[in-house]
């Protein structure tokens, strides 16, 4: 979706860490994989969790007193059992060959650890997502467009090893190996990386690919191509033309036309939503993926009757899951940051979203 996400400034850390940078007791860790598909099967409600959004490469120790701050937050007060930890790889430029770790917003393979054992102690099931930035900026004015697509593909692998080690280390059930890069993700070059990435971790591999708008491109558009993994993602961002004052039912029926119109039971079954959000702001039915220069009075019941309509119309269509974006690691839920996307300090907003659990 070509749109700004969220991007807060770091606080300063002027408080003792203290016993918050603990290690987490291994005795706890959860070395049985869980396959999404299964579950979904099983006819047991989609799995439901967060995205949190680790934006900037931060000390170890802020990390490890965030997280366990965010994480109790995401188990405790939402009351879920998943999260997603998303994070960005650089691009330098558009059309580069090359991905890359920055040394300023992707966090290191220790972070990442200590975010897992931290998520997976507290109960939590993990995915990990990968996003991307542009020449360090997370602000999509043109989509990636690799002069040579093969070589942008085995950098990406390269650069995704470790982080693919780490999930098969621990256990981590899925791995979301990219996100919403529209231009290339319907390649058929993207075979040969599945199967290489396959030999180095053996959990579900997806794509969060970009949802679309119904009868046109996109996942849930007429012009589908699935990507060759049997555990599909997309984001999901339909516009939908009622007003702000349209009940529940009426949007639930909204987003399952949209979900249903061009994808088959047998695709919905396979895809979890990847990313969900909406500003709480009258108006934003319509084009919910607008985040940017956003002004007006917040209208929480905006994005509550949204949250709950996405999750009712994700159980009644089977979907594996659904992830609410999203939480930056460094955005306290106690005092969050002032922003209409957010859903931290809406309590319509956490009540739809721990019904959806």
């Amino acid at each position: 979706m070509r749109r700004t996400r969220m991007i807060s400034a770091a606080v300063a850390l002027g408080i003792s860490l203290g016993a918050a940078v603990a290690a987490v007791p291994s005795a706890h860790a959860q070395t049985v994989k869980i396959s999404p598909s299964t579950v979904s099967a099983s006819g047991a409600k989609p799995v439901v969790g967060v995205n949190l959004y680790v934006d900037q490469n931060y000390p170890l120790a802020a990390v490890k007193a965030w997280g366990w701050r965010d994480l109790k937050y995401i188990a405790y007060t939402l009351k879920l059992k998943a999260v997603a930890i998303d994070w960005d790889y650089n691009v330098p430029s558009a059309g580069s060959d090359v991905v890359r770790s920055s040394p300023t917003r992707t966090p290191r393979i220790a972070d990442l650890m200590a975010l897992t054992k931290i998520a997976k102690y507290l109960g939590l099931r993990v995915e990990y997502r990968a996003l991307f930035a542009i020449d360090n900026v997370d602000d999509r004015s043109s989509s990636i467009a690799p002069k040579n697509l093969g070589r942008w593909l085995n950098s990406l692998l390269s650069t995704e090893t470790p982080a693919l080690k780490l999930a098969e280390r621990e256990a981590v059930p899925e791995f979301v190996v990219g996100t919403e890069m529209a231009s290339i993700d319907q390649s058929p070059l993207w075979a040969d990386f599945f199967s290489r990435a396959a030999k180095v971790y053996v959990g579900a591999l997806s794509y969060a690919s970009w949802g679309g708008q119904s009868g046109t491109s996109g996942f849930f558009g007429s012009h589908r191509v699935v990507l060759p993994v049997y555990h599909l993602g997309a984001s999901a961002y339909p516009p939908i033309a009622l007003p702000d004052n349209a009940s529940v039912a009426s949007l639930t029926t909204a987003w399952k036309n949209f979900l249903t119109a061009h994808t088959p039971a047998s695709v919905l079954s396979r895809t979890t939503i990847d990313e969900l959000g909406i500003p709480a702001l009258a108006g934003s039915y319509s084009d919910p993926w607008q985040w940017h220069n956003l002004t007006g009075t917040a209208d929480p019941t905006i994005q509550a009757h949204w949250f709950t309509a996405a999750c009712d119309a994700v159980a009644a269509e089977h979907m594996r899951g659904i992830y609410f974006w999203s939480m930056n690691l460094n955005d306290d839920p106690a005092h969050p940051f002032s922003s209409l996307v957010s859903f931290e300090g809406r309590p319509a907003s956490v009540a739809a979203i721990r019904s959806c659990a």
